[in-house]
């Protein structure tokens, strides 16, 4: 255990011996009395908790207090914070190039001026040992979000290059004395937009990366439970204006190196690792968080439980649906991937590590020049709910072939009860009933 110079109020331990993900932990060695806070002690919160952050409106200006009060402390993990200016926080300009877990940044930005990012108040920058730009994140202690980022921190394959499996890590925790703490992560590119793909190649790249991550989140037994393209970054950042440097983040896209990850476990649960992917519970309200772009309607039956672990695996694959219906005209077997990741039959959905597997088969057997061939994404909610137009496109053969994985039309009572659900009272009553009768 190592000891780390401290202001005289608090006592510093690093408690971590993992070097990419160092944890240390700071501790009061005396309250300071309630009616005043002792000047050697780091400042609170304005608030009780992170979480209660969200209902404020809260300006850089009003937290720089906050993260100077910290960066000795983040100093003590090879972290320096990045300078303000106004309400943004200015990037070093130059970066060195790094492997995995961090991202490459667009060099015309660095040279020409710095880099601004307007982060949200819970967030701040700063810059690493490897000279490498760093997010911090601030979570409270103690919650799930917390334990996940400290599980993930445990994780070597998280920061090997060659192992990388498209989740974003933790680099550093700073816990603070009190209900809160520092999260530092590797900042990634926010900036991309899908529809801009312009050839399957990309697109396979996304599934692949999608595909990989959320089923190592599974595997380790986390339910992301917010899955969206805006908690999918790629391994490529520049400057926050999309148009600025347009072209070369299009060329990233075509990119060998083009790598995107799954992040922000703010509503995400972890579960012990015994616990079976396809027979998980929980309880159906908890299907309502997150942004709802991409839910599938597992309980709008009024079902009393859902399966958080089926419910990410459909998120991701109507994400697909909604981007990458056009590419089964190029690629077919991509259709197949979609209906069973997709099911409304919950007990036939792929699991995620299912999926990849099938679509490293799919990837396997391209054709020669078909990553190459060029495509127009036009997304349409409207196929979410039917794939019919999109298994169209199979050729006949194939649609024979795999008939069996297409799913079965909606049942009379679904389809009525789907329908009772879209009223006020609809909602109110039929899981009622379903619960009184557990049904």
């Amino acid at each position: 255990m190592q000891e780390n110079s401290s202001p005289s109020a608090l006592h510093a331990r690093i408690v971590s011996h993992i070097p990419s993900c160092p944890i240390l932990e700071l501790e009061l060695e005396s309250q300071p009395y309630d009616d005043g806070e002792d000047s050697t002690c780091p400042p609170r919160l304005f608030v009780d908790t992170v979480k209660d952050m969200r209902e404020w409106t809260v300006f850089l200006c009003e937290m720089e207090p906050l993260w100077n009060g910290y960066s000795r402390h983040f100093q003590a993990v090879g972290i320096t914070l990045c300078q303000t200016q106004g309400s943004a926080w200015l990037l070093p300009e130059f970066t060195v190039a790094a492997s995995s877990p961090y991202a490459l940044r667009c060099l015309h930005d660095g040279q020409s001026h710095p880099l601004r990012f307007y982060e949200m108040s819970r967030f701040a920058c700063g810059r690493d040992l490897r000279e490498q730009d760093v997010i911090f994140k601030l979570v409270d202690k103690g919650t799930m979000e917390d334990q996940i980022y400290r599980y993930l921190g445990s994780c070597p394959a998280l920061y090997d290059a060659a192992t990388f499996p498209c989740v974003l890590p933790p680099t550093a925790i700073i816990s603070s004395p009190y209900k809160f703490a520092f999260v530092a992560m590797p900042r990634w590119g926010p900036i991309y937009r899908i529809r801009e793909f312009s050839s399957v190649r990309e697109i396979i790249t996304y599934m692949r990366c999608t595909l990989t991550g959320l089923s190592f989140l599974h595997d380790h037994r986390i339910a992301h439970r917010d899955i969206h393209e805006s908690n999918i970054m790629m391994n490529w950042y520049g400057s926050e204006d999309p148009d600025e440097c347009a072209e070369r983040r299009r060329a990233h896209y075509r990119s060998p190196s083009a790598v995107y990850a799954l992040l922000d476990f703010d509503l995400s649960l972890q579960l012990p690792l015994e616990a079976s992917l396809r027979d998980c519970r929980r309880p159906a309200p908890e299907a309502l968080i997150g942004k709802s772009d991409y839910h599938p309607f597992d309980i709008h039956q009024g079902e009393r439980h859902y399966n958080p672990f089926a419910f990410d695996v459909a998120c991701l694959g109507n994400l697909f649906v909604y981007y990458f219906a056009d590419a089964v005209s190029v690629v077919p077997l991509l259709a197949v991937l979609f209906v069973r990741m997709t099911t409304h039959v919950i007990d036939d959905r792929f699991t995620a590590a299912e999926a990849l597997a099938f679509f490293r088969s799919i990837e396997a057997a391209l054709p020669p020049g078909v990553l190459d061939s060029a495509i127009t994404l036009k997304p349409e909610y409207g196929l979410l709910d039917d794939p019919g137009p999109y298994w169209s496109r199979l050729p006949p053969s194939a649609q024979v072939k795999w008939q069996s994985h297409r799913p079965p039309p909606l049942t009379w009572s679904t389809r009525v009860l789907r329908r009772l659900n879209t009223t006020r009272l609809g909602w109110k009553i039929i899981p009622f009933v379903r619960r009184s009768l557990c049904i």
